[in-house]
């Protein structure tokens, strides 16, 4: 009897653990303070400024390198242009799944002035004359874009932001030190053969 009795007593306090003590622990949770920028939702001008900078930039990049790709006679020219066509496409993606978030209304149509100036001027150059145009233009337009991505990754509020150009600064180091060895190289035949 006695057994049953403490048993029976013992129900009740049992049966309040299992409702009151959840009900206790849910009231004494505190929520999460949400990660710094995970909610920010709009970028301020100099951050909107450099994302359609850069974005223009792979615009420009993608369409001068097709453009040496089918016009070089040099392989490792081609080669550095399918190398800038694929990173800059890649770096366009980050972009635009980053302006997404943000509300972007989107990237604007059609060809800048710009770029269309650039390629008519190399497409009407041929031979080493090409290659030392299209490599002038890839040194001298890095050398630009990488000190925003350089401004970007040091100044910007938004974290994803500032991950983008960091990560991005190297991929186009790469790209502008190619471009300036394969310049200088194309100078260096020049002069050799001025020489005979």
């Amino acid at each position: 009897m006695t057994r049953v009795r403490v048993f029976a007593s013992a129900r009740i306090p049992l049966f309040l653990c299992f409702v009151v003590l959840p009900a206790v622990g849910l009231a004494q949770k505190t929520p999460k303070a949400p990660k710094q920028n995970e909610h920010r939702p709009l970028l301020d001008a100099r951050e909107r400024a450099f994302v359609a900078q850069a974005t223009s930039d792979d615009d420009m990049q993608i369409t001068l390198a097709k453009l040496a790709m089918s016009k070089s006679g040099n392989p490792r020219m081609r080669a550095l242009a399918s190398k800038i066509v694929s990173d800059h496409t890649a770096l366009n993606l980050q972009f635009a799944q980053f302006a997404s978030t943000k509300g972007s209304k989107g990237r604007a149509q059609g060809v800048p002035e710009n770029i269309r100036a650039m390629q008519a001027h190399l497409q009407s150059l041929q031979g080493d004359a090409f290659d030392q145009a299209f490599a002038g233009m890839m040194v001298k337009e890095h050398r630009k874009i990488i000190v925003a991505y350089e401004a970007a990754a040091k100044t910007s509020a938004d974290d994803r932001l500032k991950t983008i150009a960091a990560r991005g600064i190297p991929v186009l180091q790469e790209h502008l030190d190619a471009a300036r060895t394969l310049m200088k190289q194309g100078s260096t035949a020049e002069h050799r053969r001025g020489d005979k």
